[in-house]
């Protein structure tokens, strides 16, 4: 058997290259550029404020944002079957991100 057979799942299953604090419009660019798409679930979810609805309209991957607090929003995007989800500060700074199971950034230790 080939060992890119083997190898491949195991290569596609890993996180992004992704920088905690990088602004959010600047996520979405670079992962769009690495062959991630906006995911069906946010291509699917209704803005529930104008806020969110301008929000939606600059990066489009927006599936909700909290509505009290620190404004955190989640943002989903897939790619080969694998779906990605990231929580930024609205369109501020990336936070953290969840593939598959695991989680990664701030306050998370990489799995």
């Amino acid at each position: 058997m080939d060992l890119l057979v083997l190898v491949a799942p195991l290569l596609m299953a890993q996180a992004p290259a992704l920088q905690v604090g990088t602004p959010m419009p600047q996520v979405h660019q670079q992962l769009l550029t690495t062959g991630w798409s906006v995911s069906r679930e946010a291509n699917d979810s209704e803005p529930l404020s104008p806020r969110q609805s301008h929000l939606k309209q600059r990066i489009p991957a927006l599936i909700t944002c909290s509505g009290t607090g620190s404004g955190y929003c989640a943002y989903g995007y897939s790619r080969q079957g694998q779906n990605l989800k990231v929580v930024a500060s609205s369109d501020g700074p990336l936070l953290r991100w969840q593939l598959g199971e695991a989680w990664y950034g701030e306050g998370l230790s990489q799995q």
